[in-house]
């Protein structure tokens, strides 16, 4: 609804103040009065018109004082002014145009002509305000530290402001013509998690969030930008506002609580409960120099080592940067061993692995740690969701390409409705509260996988297995650069 405009008039004298009143009221104005100089600076002051009809002839304090002052204001500015005077002589006109008026209208006028004025300068004002509007917004939003795109009907960019252009690549001089999947494909950007972007540009019904991923390199360190659509304008529905956000360090913050949550929960409880055996030392009946109390010292001494070194391994990487470091390897000939490992920290008795040979001595892009927290929570969802907690587990690994092999984690557990299979891309599914990692349908560390993954230039698979109960997640890891150094 467009705002109704506010006009002050100026005069002393009464009749000229009901004459503009009854001519002006029919415009659907708001009209307010003053009387004489001092009244009107007040009056201005407390509206901020958009238009002052103002008298030149007045007692005390004329016309022009009463303008020079309102230009001398830094709320009354820019208010327009229109002076009603007697005086036709041209050192008149030239006074006013020194002291700031916009426009002069002789008394005794015409009211045709007087509405039309006051018409055409409202109407310029109302433009000068969308102006600078226009300007400043423009120069907050080529200043933000977001960026925002639009595009047009095609998935187009017509406009991007600086901080979009940075994160994207872009020059200013050809970005217009720029398609924006294509350009982010250029930009080495992953478009994850892909259940996300099947419907785009439109807007995200899954409400699972929007990222672009771009991997670290040797020149540029890992970026994570969350991609929003916003409404789109009732004038032009075919142009979509799209906002990027670079969330990397949230992403970080959010490994790291749960990478530390993860490493507590299973590394500390084993040596803890070894600990435990010591209350029976307080029995006043106990002979310390018998070979049962020799045995509980034993246990409690390697257990107190055990939870030493287990504490200064979770101080050493709890930092979850340091899964991602490029100078960070895995060598797939120690598979079994971590496999052999974290089989009898859970008490998985069923674990079988098969590593295709031409790859078993290659080297992963990711860290010892970042591999055993992915092989954990996999092998921890598979016991958690077998009905009686004790899952078959098959591990394959096979080659794609020269840069890439598959990972495979097969179970023999419950398999997902496929309303839930989509729910495990959601990142912190329900927030933090869920941070036990238990959620409906699949832990929160499956989320926080796909995500390790995808910032090593990887991709995360799940699906239900096809030949029988139980699901299949297959993970794409790229391999180490130093594998293609001859």
């Amino acid at each position: 609804m467009q705002k109704q405009n506010c006009l002050l008039i100026v005069d002393d004298e009464e009749r000229g103040r009901d004459a503009l009143k009854i001519l002006l009221s029919r415009e659907n104005y708001k009209l307010a009065f003053a009387a004489n100089g001092e009244e009107a600076l007040q009056q201005a002051i407390q509206l901020t018109p958009d238009l002052i009809l103002l008298d030149v002839m007045m007692p005390k304090m004329d016309g022009f004082e009463v303008c020079q002052r309102l230009r001398a204001h830094r709320q009354l500015a820019e208010v327009p002014v229109i002076m009603l005077t007697a005086i036709s002589d041209r050192k008149a006109r030239l006074l006013g145009i020194e002291v700031g008026a916009d426009d002069f209208i002789t008394k005794p006028f015409d009211r045709t002509e007087l509405l039309a004025r006051v018409r055409t300068i409202l109407r310029l004002n109302r433009y000068r305000r969308l102006l600078a509007e226009r300007v400043r917004f423009d120069w907050v939003v080529e200043q933000s530290n977001e960026g925002y795109l639009l595009l047009n009907e095609g998935n187009t960019i017509r406009y991007a402001n600086s901080c979009a252009c940075s994160y994207l690549g872009l020059l200013k001089e050809n970005s217009l013509a720029e398609e924006f999947l294509k350009n982010v494909e250029k930009q080495n950007f992953r478009c994850e998690p892909p259940a996300a972007w099947e419907n785009w540009p439109t807007h995200n019904v899954n409400s699972i969030p929007r990222y672009l991923v771009r991997p670290e390199t040797s020149q540029s360190p890992l970026l994570w930008l969350q991609v929003d659509i916003m409404e789109s304008s009732s004038d032009n529905p075919d142009e979509q506002l799209v906002h990027l956000r670079d969330v990397s360090e949230q992403m970080n913050l959010q490994q790291q609580m749960w990478t530390f949550q993860t490493l507590v929960s299973h590394k500390l409880r084993a040596p803890l409960n070894g600990l435990v055996g010591l209350q029976i030392l307080d029995e006043k009946t106990i002979d310390l120099s018998s070979t049962r109390a020799h045995a509980l010292l034993k246990i409690a001494r390697e257990s107190a080592k055990r939870l030493q070194d287990q504490i200064l391994d979770i101080l050493r990487y709890v930092d979850s940067s340091q899964l991602v470091k490029l100078e960070n390897t895995f060598n797939l000939s120690e598979l079994s061993a971590l496999l052999d490992k974290i089989r009898g920290d859970l008490e998985i008795k069923k674990v079988s692995v098969q590593i295709a040979d031409n790859i078993a001595e290659k080297l992963l892009a990711f860290s010892p740690q970042g591999m055993e927290l992915i092989i954990h929570e996999l092998f921890t969802n598979a016991k958690k969701f077998h009905p009686h907690n004790e899952p078959t587990i098959e591990v394959l690994v096979t080659p794609i390409d020269a840069t890439n092999v598959l990972l495979s984690v097969s179970d023999n557990g419950k398999s997902l409705p496929n309303q839930e299979l989509i729910k495990v891309w959601r990142p912190y599914y329900q927030s933090e509260k869920y941070f036990t990692g238990e959620i409906k349908g699949m832990g929160l560390g499956l989320a926080m996988i796909a995500r390790l993954v995808w910032s090593r230039g990887g991709s995360y698979h799940f699906r239900n297995c096809e030949d029988k109960q139980g699901v299949t997640i297959e993970l794409t890891l790229p391999l180490a650069a130093r594998n293609f150094k001859w």
